[in-house]
């Protein structure tokens, strides 16, 4: 799996939104060469989807906004002579892939750096470094409630992660 800053990602969505330019009005009499832009669209989107998945943290809403943008592409390829259909989607990727980078850049956070220690509690921290410690909090959360009943005697810590951003 490659790794994307966040950088490359927007860069990679504009690229999305590059190529439904094309479609503004309709499609463009040439049906092979817009079908591999399509393609190429849908693929560069699932490779972005699949990423955001494989993070561990919760971008499931992003994911279905990329699966949506891939069935709306999906309806352009299937109906290239329909000018209204594919001006109609193009308008609604353009929304789409505006909503996409949004979310990208309000609740992607590169971290440089995690120092890990042990610790009672996690501090929260103001901006972007908020979203991490919020995210990583539950994923505490999550892991600390299926661990099971601690045996007599035990403590259970809570790491506190420190981000360089």
């Amino acid at each position: 799996m490659a790794y994307f800053t966040r950088n490359k990602m927007l860069t990679m969505v504009l690229e999305l939104y590059t190529a439904n330019t094309r479609f503004a009005q309709g499609g463009t009499g040439n049906d092979a060469e817009d079908l591999k832009v399509l393609i190429a669209c849908q693929q560069k989107a699932l490779v972005l989807g699949e990423y955001l998945e494989s993070m561990g943290m919760d971008y499931s809403d992003i994911v279905e906004k990329f699966e949506n943008y891939c069935n709306m592409v999906y309806d352009i390829s299937e109906n290239l002579s329909d000018t209204v259909l594919v001006m109609d989607r193009k308008v609604r990727i353009d929304h789409k892939i505006c909503d996409i980078i949004s979310e990208i850049e309000n609740r992607i956070v590169e971290i440089r750096s995690i120092d890990i220690y042990d610790f009672r509690g996690l501090v929260d921290a103001p901006g972007e470094k908020r979203i991490v410690s919020n995210e990583i909090n539950r994923l505490i959360d999550s892991c600390l409630s299926s661990a099971g009943p601690l045996d007599e005697g035990e403590e259970m810590y809570r790491p506190l992660v420190i981000g360089t951003y």
